[in-house]
């Protein structure tokens, strides 16, 4: 079984996390995330599963590094 170690998710209407993606390193998860704030409007980010942290985010299609 594959272990992600970045899980990208949206925020839905209802303030539900949404999983989108996983990505093994945060370079590719920031690229992802900056392709899906960008194809539809919204409040996204990523998980780090091991550190148990938001290590980046994103709204509407502008995004930055928390």
């Amino acid at each position: 079984m594959f272990l992600s170690s970045f899980d990208i998710f949206r925020r839905d209407r209802r303030g539900n996390h949404v999983l989108l993606a996983v990505a093994g390193d945060l370079e590719t998860a920031r690229r992802r995330l900056s392709q899906l704030a960008s194809l539809m409007p919204g409040k996204y980010f990523v998980f780090d599963s091991r550190t148990h942290q938001i290590v980046a985010a994103a709204e509407e299609s502008e995004w930055q590094v928390t």
